[in-house]
């Protein structure tokens, strides 16, 4: 875990912790530029590792040895397009650039433009999600773009907001669950909490039974680490906490973060670690804006020692990967370049 250790640590530098004031800046160099740099990093990072994310080794199967257009059939068509491109200039490790450059790339762009504090909203999302983006790459990307669209909801631009969810959807399906958050955010917090008891009686009660009956081939994903066998218990704990946080100490111009917070922390409960987990995080992520909203109003040493037990979470995460799941998704760390393409992965 040293990696893991320097790579946070080279991003709380480059970032800087006066970062948590707009009107400090680090001693060595301009907070707009230290996070710009630890942007590109994480891309770097993120592009040349190898066998790193559950996920990594069926990735590159679909493009070495062999390219077979058959394998990505069931891809969305603008992973798809990334495949043809990596295929075409015989190199794989495209595939995991792109997707780095997208995911990451916007981002660092969503936060720069809409946190209250660009170093903790970096730091949060690194701590909860960065980790779980090197293994679901597609979901990441279009996790990202419905991020983005958070712009598209302030303006009041549904049309617009609606495409870039539809293009989001062409990374992951997932996507168009984003659809659903221009009325979320505007809805009554009332009338808010009635649709999530709708949405629990529909999903856990419903929804089974007409999986089961009209789409078989589904229901793995209620199944295993879904409604029934619930799995995940350790993020489930943490968004709550969280949630229950970000409840106390919201203030003004807050309630519509809430909103949505409040819908994405249900879902692992609802459909379970694996399915609401995943799901959760489109609405999630908007934990890196809201909780510095909410933090906003205290001192620079209590938002610093806050970031603590995100810290701990990154690691504890890591540890359960290896001890738990019996497995080497995340530790150690290893480079691309430095490994041979033929060797086994699990």
């Amino acid at each position: 875990m040293i990696f893991h250790i320097l790579f946070l640590l080279l991003i709380m530098f480059l970032c800087g912790r006066y970062n948590l004031y707009k009107n400090y800046h680090s001693v060595i160099m301009k907070k707009q530029v230290g996070f710009r740099i630890a942007i590109c990093l994480i891309i770097v990072f993120s592009s040349l590792r190898f066998n790193i994310g559950y996920d990594w080794s069926t990735y590159l199967s679909f493009i070495y040895p062999r390219f077979d257009p058959l394998n990505i059939q069931r891809l969305e068509p603008i992973n798809k397009i990334i495949y043809y491109i990596a295929n075409y200039f015989n190199q794989p490790i495209l595939v995991f650039t792109v997707y780095a450059v997208i995911t990451y790339s916007i981002i660092g762009y969503a936060i720069e433009k809409f946190s209250v504090a660009k170093y903790e909203s970096l730091l949060i999302y690194l701590c909860l999600f960065y980790l779980a983006s090197l293994s679901t790459i597609r979901q990441a990307a279009a996790v990202a773009l419905v991020f983005f669209g958070y712009r598209y909801i302030l303006e009041r631009k549904p049309i617009k907001y609606f495409l870039l969810c539809i293009l989001a959807s062409l990374f992951h399906k997932s996507a168009f669950v984003g659809i659903l958050f221009y009325p979320i955010y505007y809805l009554n917090f009332k009338v808010s909490l009635l649709v999530i008891v709708i949405f629990f009686i529909g999903f856990k009660f419903v929804l089974p039974v007409v999986v089961d009956n009209y789409f078989p081939y589904f229901s793995i994903y209620l199944k295993d680490g879904g409604i029934k066998t619930s799995s995940g218990n350790l993020q489930k704990f943490a968004y709550l906490m969280l949630y229950l946080y970000v409840l106390i100490f919201h203030g003004k111009g807050a309630s519509g973060l809430l909103k949505l917070c409040t819908f994405g922390v249900t879902l692992p409960f609802i459909l379970g670690g694996h399915t609401g987990g995943r799901l959760a995080e489109y609405f999630l992520i908007y934990f890196c804006l809201l909780i510095p909203k909410c933090n906003k109003r205290f001192c620079l040493k209590y938002r610093i020692f806050f970031l603590i037990p995100f810290y701990f979470y990154f690691f504890f995460y890591l540890y359960t990967t290896v001890t738990k799941n019996n497995s080497n998704e995340y530790v150690p760390f290893r480079w691309y370049f430095l490994e041979n393409l033929n060797q086994q992965l699990q």
